[in-house]
């Protein structure tokens, strides 16, 4: 498959965009602002003008940066996966498809130990969980099924350097927690009932077929060591759900049934502190500093400060910390004019800065990260010439980002 970077010929509009960026970069660089290789945004084509991606997560690695992809398949209705190599400089060097599975799903989780990068996936005729591991060549180094667990739906690294996978049980119908090591075996976890009904199924369904335009909100995370969290089914609701792995969770926050209000990203803070999105029915909003109750049961339509109007109806949401002389909070998400949006916070909650991403052609997110010369990566996808959905990758050098938020 051939591919080439934004360099590449797309159309005269985005030559002339293009050009233009490299001229006002060129002139505009003095010596406390960055040098062209330290920052880019690329653009890869493809040969076939009808496939589709899906960017899942990006994740750098000792020679540059793999990008995590799901991509539409002829013969099922499930995404399937595909694994690109990016140079330092972000290029596209080559890709990988992975056939044999199907719907990956992130955190990509680099284990600095080894140089892999792990992800999990499923069995499209058994429907069981994978944890597949790739070396930064994108050779498959881990390649384990995870017994007893089926329909992945979610994961994130846990501090101990295991991962921490969120699944479903169709047969017991129940949302399932567990802690997962780096070979694929079993270390904790335990299952709780989403109630009954049809509904759910459904929901579940349709997120896995990609047929909703409002996809739901799945994620995993760790509170602190011992202590864990789930965004999804529970008692029939959409929730937030605490849990240390006992039999009942410790904590709930219940959105509106059916999945009309709810959280849609969360990162702790420590000192029981959290940065949260949420939405309700087609509005959002993000508080970048605020004490969630972590037991007992509460409702997210509590936490619901009023609309941020720029932002696009269940648009996707991801939050990192990341220090640019002070340490900010840094929701990613879309807006309405279609282009990604980056919001900062400061420790005190207040906002300090923004950056948009997008001009010419619409931009929708997928992923954000933190690079290890302290930038910015971003990472989802355009539409070039108004009708070809590619993957775009941008690197914003620390430099840029305390531009945004002084």
């Amino acid at each position: 498959m051939k591919k080439s970077s934004a360099t590449s010929s797309f159309t005269s509009i985005y030559r002339a965009a293009l050009a233009l960026c490299i001229l006002v970069m060129g002139t505009a660089c003095s010596n406390d602002e960055p040098a062209l290789t330290e920052a880019f945004l690329k653009i890869y084509d493809d040969s076939d003008l009808d496939v589709s991606y899906r960017p899942i997560d990006v994740v750098e690695t000792v020679d540059g940066y793999i990008i995590l992809t799901g991509t539409e398949l002829s013969k099922s209705d499930f995404m399937g996966i595909s694994l690109m190599k990016i140079d330092e400089k972000g290029e596209y060097v080559f890709e990988v498809a992975l056939s044999d599975y199907v719907v990956p799903i992130g955190d990509l989780y680099l284990n600095s130990a080894d140089s892999n990068s792990y992800f999990f996936a499923m069995n499209p005729t058994s429907f069981q969980a994978v944890l597949i591991g790739v070396n930064p060549a994108l050779e498959i180094e881990v390649d384990v099924p995870i017994g007893g667990i089926d329909y992945p739906l979610s994961a994130a690294p846990l501090s101990n350097g295991n991962l921490l996978l969120q699944s479903y049980d169709p047969l017991s119908q129940e949302t399932e927690i567990s802690e997962i090591s780096l070979d694929g075996s079993f270390v904790s976890g335990n299952s709780y009932s989403i109630g009954p009904g049809d509904d759910v199924l459904d929901e579940i369904t349709n997120h896995y077929l990609n047929t909703s335009e409002r996809p739901l909100p799945f994620f995993c995370g760790e509170v602190t060591a011992g202590s864990y969290y789930f965004n999804g089914f529970y008692n029939y609701i959409f929730s937030l759900v605490f849990t240390d792995f006992s039999n009942a969770p410790s904590g709930v926050i219940q959105g509106l049934r059916p999945s009309k209000a709810g959280i849609r990203s969360v990162l702790s803070q420590g000192s029981g502190n959290f940065a949260v999105s949420g939405f309700q029915f087609d509005e959002n909003y993000q508080l970048a500093s605020i004490t969630l109750p972590t037991s007992g049961n509460s409702s997210s339509a509590d936490l619901y400060t009023g609309d941020m109007a720029e932002l696009k109806p269940y648009t996707p949401v991801n939050i990192i910390n990341h220090s640019a002389g002070s340490t900010f909070t840094v929701f990613a998400s879309e807006t309405k004019g279609n282009q990604i949006l980056l919001n900062f916070y400061d420790q005190n909650g207040a906002i300090a800065g923004m950056h948009r991403i997008g001009f010419l052609n619409p931009y929708s997110f997928s992923s954000i990260k933190t690079g290890s010369d302290n930038s910015l990566l971003v990472l989802g996808t355009t539409f070039v010439a108004g009708r070809f959905e590619r993957i775009a990758l941008n690197k914003i050098p620390e430099s840029e980002v305390l531009s945004f938020v002084n």
